[in-house]
């Protein structure tokens, strides 16, 4: 077996050839374009995130502050915006990380709030920096029920234990 098929690997050897070509020309083709895939969501994460992070300073500024600007309506409408966008294109561990920052909020003033910011930079940072468009399929399927809790906490403050 292994013989008659070098023999017609060394009689046809053009087609071999061919085919070496054509599917190192697909492959290089299918990558360079993941690639460019990657780059396009990086950078669009990337300006995400940092709008959100511009948001939610924003956001935590004291409502005199706020209120003296005259801009509270513009801030909550643009910060509820921008979470939406991240939650949209941020990974598991982004979402995990802003879920508990809404829970337990971001104050500045403790040392808790500080951490809690500083993990949901680094875990945005790491997602800009790695990029990855899916994961394998059963990762996702075990962190949807996860990840949907999540959304459901950070967009409207809901706690499985309130039914």
């Amino acid at each position: 077996m292994v013989k008659e098929t070098l023999t017609w690997i060394n009689s046809n050897g053009w087609i071999v050839s061919i085919f070496t070509l054509v599917l190192g020309a697909y492959l290089s083709t299918f990558l360079t374009k993941n690639k460019e895939v990657l780059m396009k969501i990086a950078d669009k994460k990337g300006q995400y995130y940092a709008d959100y992070i511009n948001a939610l300073l924003q956001f935590n500024k004291p409502i005199h502050v706020r209120m003296r600007e005259n801009s509270q309506g513009d801030i909550d409408r643009n910060y509820f915006y921008l979470k939406n966008l991240v939650i949209l294109y941020g990974s598991n561990e982004v979402i995990e990380r802003l879920a508990i920052c809404e829970r337990d909020g971001i104050h500045f003033e403790t040392k808790e709030g500080r951490e809690r910011y500083l993990y949901l930079i680094e875990a945005m940072k790491k997602d800009i920096e790695n990029p990855k468009i899916i994961k394998s399929w059963w990762i996702r399927k075990l962190a949807m029920n996860k990840r949907n809790e999540h959304i459901a906490n950070i967009l409207f403050d809901y706690n499985g234990s309130d039914e």
